[in-house]
């Protein structure tokens, strides 16, 4: 018996994993299962797509990562500020303090950054900020200033008209018309014939499956 104490994130996704596979008991019976075939058939019919979706975010992560990455050493424990606009310290917000008569002292307070403040630091970053901009979140390019910084504007009107309007738009409409085409009675047919595939294959013995009455020569 193990005494240490699995890492959390293993107990994290075993417990996502088994809860969701009580799911996959639910899909034999017809209520459930019509929804199963529609999903499982769908995803058969929209793969490629998201192929072709999934290379267009990971050009547009590395075309992001090469533009805005930093080109300079730098520590988010020691403050080194230099000439390079995407190092994390000229990046962070800047605050300064206002005297109660409404003058602006001199003193300047600087937040310390972390990882999250430049996303394309690094090329595993640059493709889930990308991922949360083709959702809508632009948060991960709000620090730059876009009037000083053409070639980000470019990217990022080229991005959200061809992916977050035109291409998620055809999604939307390709689901649409794989569900209509796997909304039907053949589709839950065909996933039960798989399950009791299944079941023969894995939960029964071979003496079970030879039985003439369970399996009969003809229906």
């Amino acid at each position: 018996m193990l005494n240490k104490m699995p890492p959390v994130w293993f107990l994290t996704i075993t417990v996502l994993l088994v809860e969701l596979k009580f799911l996959f008991y639910l899909r034999a019976m017809e209520y459930f299962g019509t929804y199963f075939a529609i999903m499982v058939g769908v995803a058969k019919r929209i793969f490629s797509f998201i192929v072709v979706l999934g290379i267009i975010v990971f050009a547009f992560a590395h075309s992001l990562h090469i533009l805005l990455r930093p080109t300079t050493d730098f520590s988010y424990d020691q403050p080194s500020y230099t000439d390079d606009v995407n190092n994390p310290w000229n990046l962070a917000a800047r605050y300064q303090s206002i005297s109660s008569n409404g003058t602006i002292e001199n003193e300047t307070f600087i937040e310390t950054p972390d990882a999250n403040i430049n996303m394309f630091a690094l090329f595993s970053t640059a493709i889930i900020a990308v991922y949360f901009m083709l959702t809508g979140d632009s948060s991960s390019v709000s620090s730059w200033v876009l009037k000083d910084n053409p070639t980000l504007v470019f990217l990022l009107a080229v991005f959200s008209f061809f992916t977050t309007i035109y291409l998620m738009n055809l999604f939307i409409g390709l689901l649409g018309m794989a569900i209509d085409e796997t909304n039907n009675d053949q589709s839950f047919l065909q996933l039960k014939g798989e399950i009791l595939a299944e079941i023969e294959l894995f939960w029964m013995l071979p003496y079970q499956r030879r039985k003439k009455n369970w399996f009969p020569d003809i229906l």
